[in-house]
């Protein structure tokens, strides 16, 4: 019985991963000049490095971008970034633990 509890939880966090690694991948194509952002707790950031509230204590950091002439980072692109963040928090809530403490960047071919 233990087996089958352990491979229905390994089964159900490999789902939330691949749910996650696509809702990643769409910030990122939402948003082309993003080049990396990471999920933390808010009391192991600067004030600074918060870039918006998430859930908890989770929180929005690092925000980083390939900058046009311009452009600026502005705290509304950040918090398009945590709305869909948030959003798949709430239709996935087993992704807030994978998304603490992790660093998102864009990957190039």
């Amino acid at each position: 019985m233990k087996a089958l509890n352990d491979r229905m939880e390994t089964l159900q966090r490999e789902s939330v991963a691949a749910e996650l690694a696509e809702r990643v991948a769409a910030i990122f194509e939402r948003y082309p000049l993003l080049s990396g952002f990471s999920v933390q707790q808010r009391s192991t950031v600067a004030k600074d490095r918060a870039m918006a509230q998430l859930e908890g204590e989770l929180c929005l950091a690092d925000v980083s971008a390939n900058t046009l002439p311009g452009f600026r980072l502005t705290q509304e692109f950040c918090n398009e970034i945590a709305s869909a963040l948030l959003e798949m928090m709430e239709e996935q809530p087993d992704a807030s633990g994978m998304l603490s403490g992790r660093t998102f960047a864009r990957t190039f071919q």
